[in-house]
C-alpha cells in the first residue's frame, strides 16, 4: 500500500514539475532581434519545423511583415555573402532555396524565402559584376510558387517554373 502511494505521489510530482517547467521554458523563437511567441514549447526542432501551427496566431501578421520587410544590402563581395544575407532573412524552420538561369557560369543568382503561414515567397535576384553581386530584384509573389528559373529578355526579368508554361515578367530596373 505504501509503495503504491509513493508511486502515485511521484507521478503527480513529476506531472506538476513538468507543467511548471513548461511555464518556465521559453516557448518563443528569436528572429532578427525580436521574440516571436510559439504555440507551445518544442523539445525537438523537427517537431517545430513540421508543425503548421508552430507560430502563435497572434504573431502571424507580425512575422509575415518582419520577413517581407527585412532589409537586405544591395551589394555583396561574393556569392556566399549574398546567400548568407538571404538566409538571415529566412524565418527559422521555414523554407528557402536558390535558382538561376541554368547556365554554368551564370551572372544571375536567385533565392526565395518562404513567408510563414502564407502562400507567398520573397524573391531576391542578384547579378554578378566586377565587384561581386548586386541586388537587381526583390519582390513578394504568390502567383508562381516554386519559381526555379530566371532569364533576362529584352530588358525584363522572366521568371518561370519547371514544366509549367506560366511566366512572371518584371521590368529590369537599372541599378547603379
Amino acid at each position: 500500500m505504501k509503495r503504491g502511494l509513493i508511486i502515485v505521489a511521484a507521478v503527480v510530482g513529476v506531472a506538476f514539475l513538468w507543467l511548471a517547467l513548461l511555464r518556465i521554458v521559453p516557448s518563443s523563437v528569436d528572429y532578427r532581434g525580436e521574440k516571436i511567441k510559439l504555440t507551445r514549447f518544442y523539445l525537438d526542432y523537427d517537431d517545430y519545423k513540421n508543425d503548421p501551427d508552430n507560430i502563435d496566431a497572434s504573431e502571424t501578421a507580425r512575422v509575415q511583415r518582419l520577413v517581407s520587410e527585412a532589409p537586405i544590402a544591395h551589394a555583396f563581395a561574393s556569392r556566399k555573402d549574398a546567400a548568407s544575407a538571404v538566409f538571415e532573412i529566412k524565418f527559422p524552420g521555414y523554407a528557402a532555396g536558390g535558382f538561376g538561369d541554368g547556365k554554368p557560369d551564370s551572372d544571375l543568382l536567385g533565392f526565395v524565402v518562404e513567408i510563414p503561414r502564407s502562400e507567398k515567397g520573397r524573391y531576391f535576384l542578384f547579378r554578378k559584376n566586377g565587384a561581386g553581386y548586386v541586388l537587381i530584384d526583390d519582390f513578394l509573389d504568390s502567383s508562381m510558387p516554386g519559381i526555379s528559373h530566371v532569364e533576362e529578355v529584352n530588358g525584363n526579368l522572366v521568371y518561370s517554373m519547371d514544366g509549367r508554361s506560366e511566366r512572371l515578367v518584371r521590368p529590369l530596373h537599372k541599378v547603379d
